[in-house]
């Protein structure tokens, strides 16, 4: 695999993704429609898109975050844009009733009935503030690259962790890929905000009413998903990321929970596994000298 290349913006965007909030696999035509409908610049670059588009407006409604800015657009309303310095300097980002988000008390952008959470999106704008009080929006969007993981290692310590139970389905096990069969693969892509360039690896369900809900290792990082919630980090992130678990839960980043009750691993089994997919992810970046996140950037992912 191709070594990986992000930027801090493009992480944040990443553990905000879901539904029809694009942080990977921006729509070509979305994209296309957006720099012509809201004339950005050449050089600039789409990060992420929030689309709230009604049929025949696709990317001439919804939420840009670029390079450059933030642009948007919402029914009945006219379009905005602000730059990264004049978003920095906002006293306030906040959120006024369940759908609305406003800029130092004004209303910018309206969700409406979209599925994204409007109180997750105030979240992901203030914790871009912060990183934007600590940091140039140069330094946000300059692109950076972490060697990619061996899928071929990380198929061997999923498979090391695995119950050898002839009486146990795919979906009730850690599975990998060849194990868990097409169906069940698009499955779990349809859950979880999966680019097609991120191959699921393995997936172990902690719930068997649900089996796409659990914990899913793909190529580029790892998901952490239950009911309405799902969590993500690329590799690059998830290194760094606190993990513990007591009374049958895993505990991510200190702010998450997962139960293991109807987990077909012991919580301590999960633990094991989860340390060893760390540990190889820390060999891999040593050996390739990748330089260290600074402690106030790092606060706002962990």
């Amino acid at each position: 695999m191709a070594p990986t290349k992000t930027t801090y913006l493009r992480d944040l965007c990443l553990m905000y993704q879901e539904a029809s909030f694009y942080a990977t696999s921006i729509p070509r035509s979305c994209e296309k429609a957006a720099v012509k409908y809201f004339q950005m610049k050449k050089q600039e670059k789409v990060i992420a898109y929030l689309d709230t588009s009604l049929i025949g407006f696709y990317g001439k409604r919804g939420f840009y975050l670029t390079t450059d800015g933030l642009y948007w657009k919402c029914w009945r309303k006219k379009k905005g844009s602000i730059s990264w310095n004049e978003f920095q300097q906002l006293t306030s980002i906040s959120l006024r009733g369940e759908q609305i988000i406003c800029f130092n008390d004004k209303e910018i952008f309206h969700l409406n009935e979209n599925a994204y959470s409007a109180k997750k999106l105030v979240d992901l704008l203030q914790k871009i503030q912060q990183l934007l009080c600590h940091h140039s929006h140069e330094f946000m969007c300059r692109e950076h690259t972490y060697p990619s993981i061996s899928l071929e290692e990380l198929t061997s310590i999923c498979a090391s962790f695995q119950e050898n139970n002839p009486l146990l389905k795919a979906e009730q096990v850690l599975a990998t890929t060849d194990q868990l069969g097409t169906e069940m693969t698009k499955e779990i892509k349809n859950r979880l905000p999966v680019a097609k360039t991120n191959h699921i690896v393995a997936h172990l369900s902690t719930y068997p009413h649900q089996k796409t809900e659990g914990i899913t290792i793909c190529a580029e990082g790892i998901y952490f998903s239950k009911s309405f919630t799902t969590l993500y980090y690329p590799w690059n992130l998830f290194r760094y990321v606190p993990i513990s678990v007591g009374a049958e839960e895993l505990r991510v980043a200190n702010k998450y929970s997962l139960s293991l009750n109807h987990a077909f691993m012991s919580s301590g089994e999960v633990m094991s596994f989860l340390k060893q997919i760390k540990r190889h992810i820390h060999k891999t970046y040593e050996k390739d000298n990748t330089r260290k996140i600074d402690k106030q950037t790092l606060s706002l992912f962990v």
